[in-house]
């Protein structure tokens, strides 16, 4: 019966004022998101690049309509792996060159 008692007391105490394992307590009201927000900034960054890399890269690509076919796979001694032939004038380093 004390048990029950105690069990009762600790439960009504417990239903009018929950512990969820986390105690918090409110500061200041967070400030509005149109106060945090930050004016777009021009960056004066020049990029400075050649311009063959992502020529040879997009005439790659740019295959003249036929693309539905796959070229012939040639050996590429450069990978050690076999690649389909590539377009003349167009090299591996260069295609490799992104930067």
């Amino acid at each position: 019966q004390e048990v029950y008692k105690e069990v009762s007391s600790l439960h009504k105490l417990f239903s009018v004022n929950p512990i969820f394992g986390i105690e918090f307590t409110v500061e200041e009201k967070p400030p509005s998101l149109q106060d945090l927000k930050e004016k777009h900034k021009i960056d004066d960054i020049e990029i400075i690049g050649d311009d063959d890399t992502s020529d040879a890269f997009a005439a790659y690509y740019a295959d003249g309509g036929n693309k539905n076919s796959d070229r012939k796979p040639t050996f590429c001694p450069t990978l050690g792996l076999a690649v389909e032939k590539l377009r003349d004038g167009v090299t591996i380093e260069a295609l490799w060159s992104c930067t």
